[in-house]
């Protein structure tokens, strides 16, 4: 009996993890300031940070990593402007953190994001999407859309 336990708890204990990678959105303040919590001296602590984080860490099996992996993150702000970073993964096993400030007391904030893990086939190994995260429409990507002011063109 106590030999089937075994072999049981050793298929549980050692099944595989599907997911590779791992991202949180976070807030930025005087909390992530490692002289906050032990009160030691620091100059950050009179203008600590503020805004929002992107943490993105990541776990390949080492056949997947051999594949020359890029992560492609796409973080949509809530004034429709979108960012994307491109980045080399050259460890198998790491993490990075995208930094959004409030800059002179204007905040950037998250509304959405997107994180991608090609090889270099250009083929999606892993991918990561909030919750709300749809791609962005471009309503003046096409130049043929002919724009009418309303204003204008009234029709009596």
């Amino acid at each position: 009996m106590k030999k089937y336990i075994l072999i049981i708890a050793f298929f549980v204990l050692s099944s595989c993890y599907k997911d590779h990678l791992y991202v949180q959105h976070e807030k930025m303040d005087i909390a992530d300031l490692a002289s906050y919590h032990v009160n030691t001296p620091d100059p950050n602590l009179l203008n600590p940070p503020s805004g929002q984080k992107l943490s993105v860490s990541w776990d390949f099996p080492l056949s997947m990593f051999r594949e020359n992996l890029t992560m492609i993150v796409t973080v949509r702000f809530w004034d429709n402007k979108q960012n994307v970073f491109v980045k080399k993964i050259d460890r198998k096993r790491g993490y990075q953190i995208f930094k959004f400030n409030t800059i002179d007391g204007k905040e950037t904030k998250i509304l959405t994001y997107k994180v991608e893990v090609i090889n270099e086939d250009k083929e999606l190994v892993e991918e990561w999407k909030h919750q709300f995260y749809k791609p962005l429409i471009d309503i003046n990507e096409h130049k043929d859309i002919k724009e009418i002011d309303l204003d204008v063109s009234v029709i009596r």
